[in-house]
């Protein structure tokens, strides 16, 4: 039998979000420019060099790209994977989930203004594409990505979407995982959520918390705020003391300010024992002035993306379900799905704790 952490790859399985789960974030999105920071649409492409890492993040007209607050939606299904690979249950990247129980989790009004930020979140992940040298090898160029892919939304199913293989790869290695303060969630600016996962990444629970040069910082975040504005917005923050779990204190007097993240407290929430929160040792454990090295950015002329489901008889596991599903397609901005789409589903919930053969 393949093992639980790789039976994602099966093809002809769907994973079925039932349960609550803790939300959990993957290190290698923490503290990289992957998402926007701000409210506003960004249509302009984010390009990053490090010299571990390239990553370009570009998004289509008139959604923009994917901000650092729809990103909570992969944080949630991160978090539905780890819990079902901890009960040993099967977990697949088709994913299918009702907007009630992503709401509770995060803690969402259940209400048409959270219906609308999902749907938005969605829309925006779908027609976000990513392309990085992180963990896709020589021909990295030539393997873009969307956040998700094959969305469709029905008042019968709730939200089906499938996750693509370099997020789930991540998510099935528990090493890669880390939780998240429940706290995180109620933080409104972009800047601070970018801050708290720099933070939980690097600065974890080490006593000695962790150093940031500033000036790296700004390139690393990949915000489109002016230097001088990003240090007034990185000294407000540390000021306010916004940042759960972590003390931020702002130091002069070098050649550039330095940003000084050292934990404080423990998490408001609990936090899972079975997944490994330890933050390990890497080349960017002192990041100092020139470790970054930003790219210049141009603008793409944008361009719909079209995406194809190609699912045919499924099995939705987690809870456990057998579901049917025939052919469709979908166009981003995402419509609701047309209630004769000729699905037949036959459900029996079974005890989370019991495993799948």
């Amino acid at each position: 039998m393949m093992p639980a952490a790789d039976n994602w790859r099966q093809p002809d399985r769907r994973f079925v979000v039932t349960g609550s789960a803790r939300p959990r974030d993957i290190r290698d999105l923490m503290g990289r420019p992957f998402f926007a920071l701000g409210h506003m649409a960004r249509l302009e492409p984010l390009r990053y060099r490090s010299r571990q890492m390239e990553i370009v993040v570009e998004a289509s007209a008139p959604l923009g790209m994917a901000t650092i607050r729809d990103a909570d939606v992969l944080l949630w299904l991160t978090g539905q994977i780890v819990d079902a690979l901890n009960h040993d249950l099967w977990v697949s990247r088709h994913v299918r989930f009702t907007p009630w129980r992503l709401f509770q989790d995060l803690g969402w009004s259940d209400g048409t203004h959270q219906y609308r930020r999902l749907y938005g979140a969605l829309a925006r992940l779908a027609e976000t594409r990513v392309t990085t040298s992180l963990r896709q090898g020589p021909e990295w160029r030539e393997k873009p990505f969307a956040w998700i892919s094959d969305v469709r939304i029905s008042r019968e199913d709730g939200v089906t979407l499938t996750l693509p293989d370099w997020l789930m790869e991540m998510a099935c290695d528990r090493s890669h995982v880390l939780s998240v303060d429940p706290a995180y969630f109620r933080l409104y600016g972009g800047l601070e959520r970018w801050l708290y996962r720099l933070a939980r990444r690097h600065a974890g629970r080490q006593k000695d918390g962790w150093r940031f040069n500033l000036r790296d910082l700004h390139a690393r975040s990949g915000t489109l705020s002016p230097w001088r504005n990003f240090v007034i917005d990185v000294a407000g923050i540390a000021r306010r003391q916004i940042v759960p779990g972590y003390d931020c204190k702002v130091i002069y007097g070098g050649k550039q300010p330095v940003l000084r993240i050292s934990p404080t407290v423990l998490p408001t929430g609990s936090v899972d024992n079975r997944v490994n929160p330890a933050v390990g040792q890497d080349a960017d454990h002192t990041i100092a002035h020139g470790a970054e090295i930003p790219l210049l950015t141009v603008q793409k002329t944008s361009q719909c993306v079209v995406f194809k489901s190609g699912i045919s008889p499924v099995t939705y596991i987690t809870n456990i379900i057998t579901y049917y599903v025939g052919d469709s397609g979908l166009s981003v901005p995402l419509p609701a799905a047309r209630s004769g789409h000729r699905e037949k589903a036959r459900e029996a919930v079974a005890d989370r704790m019991v495993g799948v053969p």
